[in-house]
């Protein structure tokens, strides 16, 4: 997969690679990880073409994004910061601001620091807290979606990397063992792995993605444990859209229903039969909620 085709100097000798898909009003969509280029959402903007400019941008330090200079500019604050000078830099007075997964929390939090600049938010498979604050109801969550693959034969293997992820992480001196443990761990983030588009997905990842291992290890290293994004939600002020899956491990409806009471106002759809990458399990409930809220 080529990376995203264009680039913007964001001053001081840094850049974002970026690309717009579609024609209609901007839509900027936040890859999750983090540690991974937006280049891998294009069949998710795809999508959504006819009816909005979907601008996907690799986050600071992946794909062709020039890292941040301070590690701690990774977490989610950071993110939406160097998203909003993006936008300025490409000149997009106000936008809707969606995100997928961690992009997801990104998305969150850029609607509360930049309201006069994020028209909608829309959060797809996203969480607000990690797992030392979460509650013991998304932890039985988890564990019952995880089962639910347990007659596979490659769960075994997966689950074994799903156990030790932090420690292996953490341990990594490159890249490519971290891209080894996804492609291994991918299908449990599924409803079905092999429902034709969803395979077809959890390949298009084996063969495309390029870790930023800087980005994980912060991420693994206490960040994502000990995140509390509550106290943005609560100062939201434009229309939200928390998009989840049935049967999504981590960003599930347990996660979802404490978002959309955080988030004022906010609008909570279940998609059914789908799990983490709603856009390739569900691809016309995906586009159509989207369209329906922001269109």
């Amino acid at each position: 997969m080529p990376g995203l085709g264009q680039t913007v100097d964001l001053g001081g000798g840094r850049r974002a690679a970026y690309e717009v898909i579609g024609d209609g009003p901007p839509l900027f969509y936040f890859q999750g990880g983090p540690g991974f280029s937006a280049a891998l959402l294009r069949p998710d903007a795809e999508l959504l073409a006819d009816d909005f400019s979907v601008y996907l941008i690799d986050p600071a330090g992946s794909g062709g994004s020039t890292p941040p200079s301070d590690p701690s500019q990774y977490d989610h604050i950071g993110h939406a910061r160097f998203y909003d000078e993006v936008r300025q830099a490409l000149d997009v007075a106000t936008a809707t601001i969606m995100g997928i997964s961690f992009g997801g929390i990104v998305a969150l939090t850029y609607a509360s620091l930049y309201p006069e600049s994020a028209t909608r938010c829309i959060a797809v498979a996203s969480r607000a807290v990690g797992d030392e604050v979460e509650s013991d109801d998304a932890a039985a969550e988890m564990e019952a979606f995880l089962a639910r693959h347990s007659h596979e034969p490659w769960y075994p293997s997966a689950r074994a990397v799903w156990d030790e992820w932090t420690d292996r992480v953490l341990a990594a001196e490159d890249a490519r063992e971290v891209d080894a443990m996804m492609a291994a761990v991918l299908p449990l983030y599924t409803a079905d792995p092999e429902r034709p588009g969803v395979r077809a997905m959890i390949e298009e990842w084996r063969r495309d993605m390029h870790s930023d291992l800087a980005a994980i290890k912060v991420w693994e290293s206490g960040l994502w444990q000990k995140i509390d994004a509550r106290p943005l939600l609560a100062e939201i002020d434009c229309p939200t859209l928390v998009l989840v899956g049935a049967f999504d491990l981590i960003c599930g409806p347990t996660q979802g229903r404490l978002i959309a009471r955080a988030v004022p106002g906010a609008e909570l759809v279940i998609v059914p039969d789908a799990g983490h990458f709603i856009a390739a399990e569900a691809p016309e409930a995906f586009a159509q909620e989207i369209v329906k809220f922001a269109g």
